[in-house]
């Protein structure tokens, strides 16, 4: 792969988005009660074999361009910096200046890239997850005075016709108190128009998360001397990104864009306010617990004694645990969001190491007579456990280490021990080794590769293909297969450059973050 120019990668990245959205036309979700299934455009292209394979074929082409234009876009930074370290300065101010110059220049080209290729994304129907639509479900709960942590889905009317995973019908949510007001707040007012308005404002408000994080990261990078377009690159830019939190609009882009902004103000000394965003993260998903005692550590400071730690902690729960009990109580939903911890649980992922082992050894339970679904349960829950020790383990005795390395690898082993990953999974801790730094050639590897792993899972595994075109298995085949084939290029190109400009500085790895 050579890198591409900005003007045509640039472009290159919005023909991808574009396609993306017009192959989600025939591809993407609609609920069964849908007025946009009597449209003629949606029929034409829904209900033919030719139409749709030609949909999932655009959706496939369109992922493959965005992710060459994004990976040209992190190599040309990469050659970049390489030049710029074969360079000596001819006098000290002269490299500052242009030092300042050339950071702006490539922090505007990484985020006028990254806005580009996001704004044809926001207008696509739902792809990749079909999440967009439970949280419709879930603020029709609560606008009906029905608390979505003790009643499931099946309870709605009409729950099915919208389009929410069945997966739903008897699962309480996972989400906390602060989103499941916004959800409810979306729904009563979007409430006299169809349900694909409430859609499109559960995006604006994941591109919102998106926004809040891409800008705290970019502060995070400047504060610790990290490479800004390096990280940018990371947190705004990919195509598994734009996948996740514009076009499949998940709310884990605002729980990153909180914990990130307050990892921030508790950096900058303002940990009081780097809880109440941490708080805020809680509020939309419980697992963002885990960034409270950080804020803690950094609060207190490296050389402190456990007396400081343990009062800091206190504080940092207080303020943060108790103000999600606080709001919970307040929009009468209680701490349902407690028990919505154990929600990963219930369901698994096939390439989940837990769940790969859960299986395992629930065959060889159903073997030796005995309950092979219990024993699934039970190594589900012993690993979720140790995930969660370890994390503890890692708070003890890391406490002195980088607040960031630590958050990063507290949320590694917990999702690692998870039955359940999702592709936005990764994009946690995507993130974090972001702001830790991609200063040595495996790290870069790390981004790549798990770049291009979770989005081949997020396009192979929710194409909607009609239901009467299910049989035909040659559409997924065709579809799937051809993103294998692109993605395997894509990053045996990115291989070859990175060998390239690693050869020419005498091994020394070059750097997109510092």
């Amino acid at each position: 792969m050579h890198v591409l120019s900005p003007r045509v990668r640039l472009l290159l990245g919005v023909i991808g988005s574009v396609s993306i959205a017009i192959g989600s036309l025939g591809v993407g979700w609609l609920g069964p009660a849908s007025v946009l299934r009597s449209w003629a455009v949606f029929e034409l292209l829904r209900n033919s074999r030719g139409a749709a394979t030609l949909s999932g074929l655009l959706v496939v082409v369109g992922a493959l361009l965005l992710l060459a234009a994004w990976v040209s876009l992190g190599v040309s930074l990469l050659e970049r910096r390489s030049s710029r370290g074969s360079t000596l300065p001819a006098s000290a101010e002269a490299p500052r200046e242009s030092d300042a110059s050339r950071t702006s220049m490539q922090v505007r080209e990484v985020a006028i890239a990254a806005t580009a290729w996001s704004i044809p994304l926001l207008f696509t129907l739902p792809l990749f997850s079909r999440d967009m639509f439970a949280y419709v479900g879930q603020g029709r709960l609560m606008a009906a005075g029905l608390n979505p942590y003790t009643t499931g889905m099946a309870d709605l009317p009409g729950w099915f016709g919208l389009g929410v995973d069945p997966l739903w019908a008897d699962t309480q949510t996972p989400y906390g108190p602060v989103f499941v007001w916004l959800e409810k707040i979306v729904v009563m007012s979007t409430d006299a128009l169809p349900p694909e308005v409430a859609i499109g404002a559960f995006r604006f408000l994941a591109v919102v998360g998106l926004a809040m994080l891409a800008f705290y990261a970019w502060r995070i990078a400047r504060l610790r001397g990290l490479n800004q377009a390096g990280v940018l690159w990371i947190v705004a830019a990919s195509p598994l990104v734009l996948m996740n939190f514009v076009v499949a609009g998940h709310n884990d882009s605002l729980m990153l864009g909180f914990i990130v902004a307050g990892v921030y103000y508790a950096l900058k000394d303002r940990p009081l306010l780097g809880t109440v965003f941490v708080a805020l993260a809680i509020g939309v998903k419980p697992i963002a617990l885990i960034a409270l005692p950080i804020i803690g550590l950094i609060w207190a400071g490296s050389n402190v004694g456990w007396a400081a730690i343990i009062r800091r902690w206190s504080a940092v729960a207080a303020v943060g645990i108790g103000g999600v009990v606080l709001l919970g109580w307040g929009i009468g939903v209680g701490v349902g969001w407690i028990g919505a911890l154990a929600t990963p649980v219930t369901i698994s992922s096939w390439y989940a190491p837990a769940n790969i082992l859960g299986i395992s050894i629930g065959g060889l339970a159903n073997g030796l007579g005995l309950s092979g679904d219990a024993a699934q349960v039970a190594v589900k829950m012993v690993l979720l456990a140790a995930g969660c020790a370890a994390a503890v383990y890692l708070l003890v005795t890391k406490r002195r280490a980088d607040p960031l390395w630590l958050l990063g690898s507290c949320f590694a082993v917990i999702v690692i021990a998870s039955p359940v990953i999702h592709p936005w999974y990764g994009l946690w801790m995507l993130t974090l080794l972001a702001l830790i730094g991609v200063d040595r050639l495996w790290r870069i590897r790390t981004v790549l590769y798990a770049t291009a792993f979770f989005m081949l899972i997020g396009l192979a595994e929710p194409m909607d293909l009609i239901p009467r075109l299910e049989p035909d298995t040659m559409i997924p085949v065709a579809v799937i297969g051809t993103a294998i084939i692109g993605v395997a290029a894509v990053l045996i190109s990115a291989e070859m450059v990175t060998r390239r400009t690693v050869a020419v500085r005498g091994l020394r790895v070059p750097s997109i973050s510092n």
